[in-house]
């Protein structure tokens, strides 16, 4: 009995031993069991050594464009003082209040393409300034303004050139009388048009948002008199008017040939421009008048004719009647 007992324990052990061990182990299967594959998914958190305000960025980025944050690049980060609530960044019919925020710039790449961000501090405000777009759109929004500022036909204006470029400011490089310019490196396009054998530079943000003319035609100035007058008006080629004032809360106007002058009147500022160089006129009273005013025109024409006395009595009072429809 003893022998057969033993005999039973020894088959018993043997079994046992011949039992994978993974046997032991292995969870049970069933239906809808999640499978996990071997590789390890590509990490798509966004690293903590970045600051509140460029991680913000890179989330909305991010989030815009359907990417994993690994997608994106920090390719620059400027400490920026905003000008205005709105960051420096202008949208039409957005009101902005008027104090200062401290920010950044920072500009990301995805995709090939550059896209610039404003922040304040912490990075709890972000707002995209640039988006991506492709030169022939920007292109083709310049070429709409320039026909219609001119009344021209769109099939009337050529491109001459176009350069993608980083300006150095908010103003993409122009510079005005009264505007003040965020330093902040802007990127944007300089696209020379031509129509009717005359050429007409502009400069653009990188999405076409923004476009500021750039070919100067004249710059008005009045100053003093008993009023205390403080007036500038910047008349540009492309048919783009733009005037300030120094008073207080005081606001620039912006206008268009098409909108304040005639087809007459047109013509006849082409016909100065075509006919008079550079010139700097000057309609101000005699120095040691009380109450002196100033009054004074640049004129950057093409011509080489020399002004006469009546030309220059027609031009300042071709260009404060402008200056009147602009801002009454």
């Amino acid at each position: 009995m003893r022998r057969v007992l033993f005999v039973l324990i020894l088959l018993m052990m043997v079994v046992a031993a011949c039992v994978p061990a993974a046997a032991a182990t292995e969870e049970p299967s069933y239906p809808g069991k999640p499978s996990y594959p071997d590789e390890q998914p590509t990490s798509t958190h966004i690293p903590v050594d970045l600051t509140p305000a460029q991680r913000a960025a890179i989330t909305a980025l991010s989030e815009q464009l359907s990417l994993t944050a690994d997608k994106i690049k920090l390719v620059s980060t400027e400490a920026v003082t905003w000008p205005n609530g709105c960051l420096g960044i202008v949208r039409m019919g957005v009101m902005c209040t008027q104090n200062e925020v401290p920010g950044f710039q920072i500009i990301l790449e995805a995709d090939g393409q550059k896209y610039e961000f404003h922040t304040n501090q912490d990075g709890s405000i972000v707002m995209l300034a640039e988006g991506a777009q492709d030169s022939a759109a920007v292109e083709e929004v310049v070429i709409k303004q320039l026909a219609a500022n001119l009344g021209l036909q769109e099939s009337d204006i050529s491109v001459v050139s176009s350069t993608t470029i980083e300006f150095n400011d908010a103003c993409l490089g122009v510079a005005m009388e009264g505007p003040m310019c965020a330093q902040v490196i802007t990127p944007g396009h300089i696209i020379v048009l031509e129509a009717i054998d005359v050429q007409y530079e502009y400069h653009t943000n990188a999405d076409g948002s923004r476009i500021q003319p750039a070919t100067l035609a004249m710059v008005w100035k009045r100053e003093g008199g008993i009023a205390g007058f403080c007036d500038t008006m910047t008349v540009f080629r492309s048919g783009e008017v733009y005037a300030t004032q120094c008073k207080p809360q005081a606001e620039g106007r912006m206008g268009t040939f098409a909108n304040l002058l005639s087809s007459d009147q047109q013509k006849q500022f082409m016909d100065w421009m075509a006919q008079f160089g550079e010139a700097n006129l000057d309609a101000s009273d005699p120095k040691g008048v009380a109450d002196r005013m100033v009054v004074t025109l640049n004129i950057f024409g093409t011509g080489n004719k020399q002004i006469t006395k009546s030309d220059q009595q027609a031009l300042f009072e071709f260009v404060q009647n402008l200056y009147q429809k602009l801002t009454q």
